[in-house]
Formats: C-alpha cells, structure tokens, sequence
C-alpha cells in the first residue's frame, strides 16, 4: 500500500475526463489509409505574420507510419531583414547569432525533400505550415503536404475541458519532458512524443477534425464570467449576417437584444456570460443559414 501511494504521488497526473461527446470527428489508425511517414516540424520566426514574417530558425524530425525516427535535421536560417527585438525576447535568437547561417534558399531543397511523401505535423500547425510555405514560394518552390496533422487541435478534441493545451501543458499532463521550449528542436521532440502517445492510443492524426464551435461551446458551458470584447462584437458581427438590420443597413440593436432575450431572459448584450454567449451564437447561426440560402437564389 506505501509503494504504491508513493507511485501514485509521483505519477503525473490524469488528463481532465472526456466528455461523452467530443467537439469533432477522427478515424482509428485500422481506419484510415497508412501514410509513408510523418514530417514533424518546427519554426522559429521574426514574428507571427505568416505572409510576410521570416523564419530564422527550424527544425525537422521524420518518422516512419509507426512513429520511429529516420532523419533528424535542424539549422539557424538567416532572414533577409534584421529580427525585431520582440521576436529576440521570445526564441532568444539574434540577428548575430544568424550571421553565418544560410539563407532559406540554400537549404530549401534538402528540407523539401525530406518532407517529400510526409504527413505534415506540429502544434498549431496552421501557423508552421503557413510560414514554410510562404518560405518555399519566396524561393520558386511549391509545397503541398500528402496530408496534415495538429498535435494542438488533436489534444483539443481528446480533451476538450483541460484548462490549456500549450506544448509545454499537454506533455506535463502526459508525464513527458520538455526541454529547450521555445527552441525549434526541443519543441519538434515534444511534438514527436505527443504525436507517438496519438499512434499509440490507436489513432490516425491525420484524420483529426475539431469543430471549433462546438469546441467552444463544451469549454463555455456553466462558466459564469463575463463574455469578452472580442465576443460581445462577434454577436454583432453574426448579427449583420444574419440580416437583423435597420433600414439604413446598420445592425438594429433593438432586434439584437430581442434575440438576446429570447435566448437568455435577458436583453442586456453586454451582460451575457461565455456560457450565454455561445447560445446566442447558435440561434445567430440558425438564422445565417437560411439568409445565406436566400442571398444564393436571389444571385443564382
């Protein structure tokens, strides 16, 4: 019994429970065509603009279909403009420490090709994906992944109530070490262990689909806080789409608030909470579609 209260003290602790009902959809591994291999992938840029930052610093792992390394790589990558002060505060990397690194050019055809036939993988991989590409295009090249996988919106949809899902979180909940966070290769390896625990729990990553609404919607329900900014526009935003104008084409704050109350007992907008705005979002979701439909017929 003292073994294994001592076990269970130093054993990392259980992901929050599952709901019955995931936020998404994705196949088990025995469903779904067997990719030739995984490209794990991670960057470090001058900053978050994927159209027009650089990347100054990335790293690569490929695995095989079963999750085992073949090929390593890893380089500093020198941009065409200085790095800005900001982006050096968070990676750590300066415009001297690139000074002798090659430009993304002169690696550009030994990294595509060591993606070449690979599922493309990282955490937030919309945002990786989208630097490596705009890279490539600034060299004459176009890369177009056999199929992409986000260890982020994977680990979202298995566990949707978890009180965040950054790298360094999920492995901490899953009892894996993270070294050198904030740097391409220390977060590649976090990267590759959670794509393993994914192969291993028997799915195909490359399959994962999160529904971020309804994603939302599970992480808002029952919470009493007030609704953010950002939130409170989005109603007014989906409000205009929704066809709930004034004569003059602005949005009519009156049939808004009617809305509102019918949804909530309240017309107050700007009172609702996270949990009451994600309701107004899905009767304002249930009015779009049909103006939607309405504005094709009067085009077609």
């Amino acid at each position: 019994m003292a073994v294994q209260l001592v076990l269970d003290l130093f054993a990392p602790p259980a992901p929050d429970p599952v709901p019955e009902e995931l936020p998404g959809r994705m196949a088990r591994r025995s469903e779904a065509p067997m990719p030739a291999a995984y490209a794990v992938f991670d960057c470090e840029t001058t900053g978050t603009n994927t159209a027009e930052d650089e990347i100054v610093s990335l790293a690569l792992v490929r695995l095989d279909s079963d999750g085992v390394e073949v090929a390593r790589y890893e380089t500093l990558v020198r941009p065409s403009r200085p790095i800005p002060a900001g982006a050096t505060a968070v990676h750590g990397i300066s415009d001297d420490d690139v000074a002798g690194a090659p430009r993304f050019a002169q690696i550009a055809t030994e990294l595509l090709g060591l993606l070449d036939g690979a599922v493309f993988v990282a955490h937030n991989a919309s945002f990786d994906l989208g630097m490596l590409r705009h890279a490539f295009v600034r060299t004459g090249l176009d890369y177009r992944p056999d199929g992409v996988a986000c260890t982020l919106e994977a680990f979202r949809l298995l566990e949707p109530l978890a009180d965040n899902h950054r790298l360094q979180t999920i492995c901490e909940r899953r009892g894996i070490e993270l070294h050198d966070a904030h740097e391409a290769i220390g977060d590649v390896l976090a990267t590759v262990a959670l794509l393993r625990v994914l192969l291993d729990e028997g799915i195909a990553p490359e399959t994962v689909e999160l529904d971020h609404a309804a994603y939302m919607r599970l992480r808002s329900r029952g919470d009493t806080r007030p609704a953010s900014e950002p939130q409170i526009r989005r109603v007014f935003g989906m409000a205009r789409s929704a066809g709930l104008l004034r004569a003059d084409g602005g949005v009519d704050s009156d049939r808004v608030g009617d809305l509102v109350e019918r949804v909530t007992g309240s017309a107050d907008v700007d009172g609702l909470t996270r949990a009451q705005v994600q309701d107004v979002y899905d009767a304002l979701e249930e009015l779009i579609a049909p103006a939607a439909v309405a504005e094709h017929a009067v085009s077609a």
